[in-house]
Parts: structure tokens; sequence; C-alpha cells
């Protein structure tokens, strides 16, 4: 596995362990690691030595036995059972703006919603405006952002992004020229023009 992989089943972990309820200080422990390993410039042989792996600030011994065996084998009993206690489409509703992980646990708990489909009819019916802390106004952003999902690609090319591109010009162009595999993006000052 690479670094990024494994990164990302600890941020993973986090996300499970914040819709699980879990102590805010584990779900941190498991984000700080999965920085940790992102930033880490040591050689990928060195996940599998448990020794190795505790001398990397922001991973702590229970960590590191996981990021072990994750390296050594590829997958995580510990992934495995935490995402039993979840239905499988409960992620997808993270990428969907305004519903963090105690909304979508609350969703889960009550309305027993665990997709994007479930959502959308539970707010066309007005379940989820009845519920504590969601009201009118977030049922509404919810079916908006659900309208908005259902029509934009997985890999949404906006003419926003198109016009930066053009804004840009020949640095662009070099950029995307050198680097063909990888996705460029404009940020900072340009970004911020539109």
């Amino acid at each position: 596995m690479t670094k990024e992989e494994i990164a990302g089943v600890l941020e993973h972990i986090a996300t499970l362990l914040e819709l699980k309820n879990e102590n805010p200080f584990k779900i941190r422990a498991y984000t700080n690691a999965a920085r940790a390993i992102e930033t880490f410039g040591g050689n990928i042989a060195n996940f599998q030595d448990e020794e190795a792996l505790s001398k990397i600030p922001g991973i702590g011994k229970s960590i590191a036995l996981k990021i072990k065996e994750l390296a050594a084998t590829g997958s995580l009993k510990y992934l495995e059972e935490l995402s039993a206690e979840f239905p499988s489409g409960i992620l997808e509703l993270f990428s969907l703006p305004g519903l963090g992980a105690k909304k979508i646990k609350a969703l889960h708990d009550k309305l027993q919603i665990s997709s994007i489909e479930q959502l959308q009819k539970a707010c066309e019916t007005g379940r989820v405006a009845e519920l504590p802390g969601f009201g009118q106004t977030t049922s509404k952003s919810s079916v908006i952002s659900l309208r908005n999902a259902s029509r934009t690609p997985a890999h949404f090319n906006s003419g926003r992004s198109q016009r930066k591109r053009k804004r840009c010009g020949p640095i662009w162009r070099h950029m995307a020229a050198l680097c063909r595999s990888v996705w460029l993006e404009v940020i900072g000052g340009e970004r911020n023009r539109t």
C-alpha cells in the first residue's frame, strides 16, 4: 500500500468513529495519524516496523499496530468491524454540503436514512424538517444539494474552471503538458477572482 492509501484508510476510520460518536480525542488521533503518514518522508518499508512507526510524531502504539497490519496485509480487521456497523451507502451522505457526522448520525438513528436516495425522499415528504436541529432551512438546502449532486458528474469540469485556465494562459498549458497524469487546479488569488 502507498502512503496515500494508508492515510485514506486512517481518515476513513476517523469518519466512521465520528459517526459512531466515539471519543473526540480518538477521532483526532486517527486524523492526525493520517496527516503524519501523508507528510512522512521515510521509506514505506518502515510501515511494517512498529517501532519505527511509533517514532513518527502523531502516531501512537495502537495506530502503529494498525498501520503495520495494513502495510503487511493490505487490509485491516478493525476497519472491517467498524464498517460492518453502518450501511455501505451512508458515507456518500458526507459528499453533501451542510451534512456533517452529527446530522448524518441523527438522520440514520431517527429516520433510518443511509443513502442519498432515502434522504431525498425524506426531505420531499418533510420528515427531515421535523427532526430537532434540522428544520425547513436544512431540509431545503439538502434538497438543493441533492438536486445539484444528481446533475453533477463525478468529475465535474465547470465553465468557471475553464475560464480560469484561459486567464492563466501559457503557464497553464506548460504545466498541463508537463503533468499529463496529474490533476491541475488553479488556486490562490486567481481562484478568488471569479
